[in-house]
C-alpha cells in the first residue's frame, strides 16, 4: 500500500514530468541546466553555453527568458545594464521537486555543468 507521503511525492513527479513534456527544448534545456547548478546563477551568455544555443544570448531575453520569468519558472537580477543573473524559481512548485531530483540523481551532470562553465 501506497503511503500519503508517497503518494503525494508521485503526483508531484508525474506534474513535473507533465510541465516538462509541454516545454520546447530550449525551455527545457534551461530548466534542466538551472536545476542542476542550483543554487549558482549564471549570465546570459553562460547560460547560452550551457544549454548549446547558437543564437545570441539577446534573443533568448526577448522570447524564451522573458517567458519563463513571466511564468515565474526563473527569476532574473540585472545587476548591470547589461549583465543579468539567471537561476531556476525553486520556490516554484514544481521545480523545486525538479531541484530535488537534480541534486539527489544529478552529480556528475550537475559536474558537466559546472566544467562547461569554467572553461568560457
Amino acid at each position: 500500500m501506497i503511503t500519503m507521503a508517497e503518494e503525494d511525492t508521485q503526483r508531484s513527479v508525474y506534474e513535473l514530468l507533465q510541465l516538462m513534456s509541454s516545454l520546447n527544448d530550449t525551455r527545457r534545456a534551461i530548466l534542466l541546466a538551472l536545476g542542476h547548478i542550483y543554487p549558482r546563477s549564471v549570465s546570459g551568455v553562460q547560460l547560452s553555453r550551457l544549454i548549446g544555443y547558437s543564437g545570441k544570448s539577446r534573443s533568448l531575453y526577448r522570447g524564451v527568458l522573458t517567458h519563463l520569468q513571466e511564468d515565474k519558472m526563473i527569476l532574473i537580477d540585472q545587476l548591470t545594464p547589461k549583465l543579468y543573473s539567471i537561476r531556476i524559481n525553486n520556490e516554484h512548485p514544481l521545480l523545486g521537486v525538479l531541484v530535488d531530483m537534480c541534486r539527489a540523481y544529478g552529480k556528475e551532470v550537475k559536474s558537466l555543468y559546472l566544467k562547461a562553465m569554467e572553461e568560457e
